[in-house]
């Protein structure tokens, strides 16, 4: 790992004022305004010269974009080294206050359980912690970064993670640390199968992260084409890139899509080529209102759509649910969604290994409400419960097939 000389980084911290001051379209939900920039690039330049390595960099500029308070506007360094090399295996989920396992690949803790403390300091204490330097006030749908954030900011290679289970009894384990790799994209596939023979279909989607899990569900949809419902679950989904042909292949109506706006035209006409667009009273943002579009009802699926949300579904799996919810085709059932999407405006530097994203299109429904930090809400909200972990029950799949029955 190669450390950022003093001019990379006052470079990489110019462009990234450049790109906001250019680009940002999310200044309602930032701690900053666009005339808070001026003083904003003395006092990080300050911060950026006195970083003593590439690590310290990387807090600097995570603390910067934790003023614009975006979640599709971030830094990114694959090169920043974890201390000791690698992160803690933690997932965690939050849950009326309480911090859960969600998942173990470790063996030593159990989903559900509670943590009570992770390296001798409480969650709200990390969170504390944290938030000087992130400034993310709401955790509940960026508990995934969590375990990633205490893994930089905590210095040694072991952590105690003390836990209370389901009898109340508390117990410590200590993970090590494990290499995260940058380059994998290891989500799974999509996959699919019939919970009712020839009646009702499930198909799970992990991600859109690469075309062939579209392509996938493409083809699964195609094989369950007799069914009378398909169940699409796009839990944990946290994005990539906009599933069109998949949202086209299981509408059977006109739908739209998200009201958008932007600091410059340039980037909707990107998104939208042959799209009219218009601007605000005040000319500071251009705007693109949507139309609706007609499916091709012919091939088409017909049959009943439901879809399974939860808090990690994000950004591009948003872009999937909303049209479904806006036009009333699929029944959404599960958790209010992550809450972002949209285009960034990206620069890379140190050879591909830094990212530097800036969030440059805000979106609303398309009756003109906000999206943006709130998220999709389901048609029928099913939270996950602190004894759903522990006995792996899914409760929102239990609810879509109760649905099904009473249709």
């Amino acid at each position: 790992m190669q450390e950022l000389s003093l001019k990379e980084r006052l470079l990489i911290l110019s462009e990234t004022i450049r790109m906001t001051e250019k680009a940002f379209a999310h200044w309602e939900s930032a701690t900053i305004t666009p005339d808070d920039l001026g003083e904003a690039a003395k006092e990080f330049f300050d911060k950026a010269a006195a970083a003593g390595n590439r690590a310290d960099f990387q807090k600097v500029m995570w603390a910067y974009f934790g003023q614009l308070r975006n979640a599709h506007s971030n830094y990114i360094d694959r090169a920043a080294p974890f201390p000791h090399g690698g992160a803690f295996p933690l997932s965690l989920l939050e849950s009326d206050g309480s911090w859960l396992v969600k998942e173990d690949d470790t063996g030593l803790t159990h989903p559900g359980d509670m943590v009570v403390s992770i390296a001798g300091k409480s969650i709200n204490d990390w969170l504390n912690e944290l938030n000087q330097w992130l400034r993310i006030t709401d955790w509940r749908m960026m508990a995934g970064r969590l375990p990633m954030y205490i893994s930089h900011f905590y210095m040694k290679e072991q952590a105690d993670i003390e836990l209370l289970n389901e009898q109340g009894h508390t117990r410590t384990v200590t993970l090590s640390r494990q290499p995260i790799d940058y380059n994998s994209h290891n989500n799974g596939d999509t996959s699919g199968k019939w919970l009712q023979q020839d009646k009702i279909a499930y198909i799970h989607i992990p991600s859109f992260n690469h075309s062939r899990f579209e392509e996938k569900a493409l083809e699964l949809i195609g094989e369950y084409q007799h069914a009378s419902s398909i169940i699409i679950d796009v839990r944990g989904n946290g994005g990539g890139s906009t599933p069109g042909r998949l949202i086209h292949k299981l509408m059977n109506r006109p739908y739209r899509w998200w009201k958008e706006m932007a600091r410059h035209p340039e980037f909707l006409y990107r998104r939208h080529p042959n799209a009219e667009i218009s601007f605000t009273t005040d000319y500071r943002y251009s705007v693109f209102d949507p139309d609706y579009t007609q499916p091709s009802v012919e091939t088409s699926y017909q049959g009943n759509v439901i879809i399974l949300v939860d808090r990690f579904t994000g950004s591009a799996a948003e872009d999937f649910t909303m049209p479904f919810i806006d036009n009333g085709r699929a029944i959404i059932i599960g958790e209010i969604t992550y809450g972002s999407t949209g285009q960034p405006l990206v620069q890379h530097f140190d050879d591909g290994n830094i990212v530097v994203l800036v969030g440059a299109i805000r979106s609303y429904f398309p009756n003109g409400d906000p999206f943006e930090d709130i998220g999709i809400v389901p048609e029928i909200e099913v939270p996950v419960r602190r004894e759903d972990l522990y006995q792996r029950r899914d409760r929102a799949l239990e609810k879509a097939l109760e649905v099904i029955k009473n249709a």
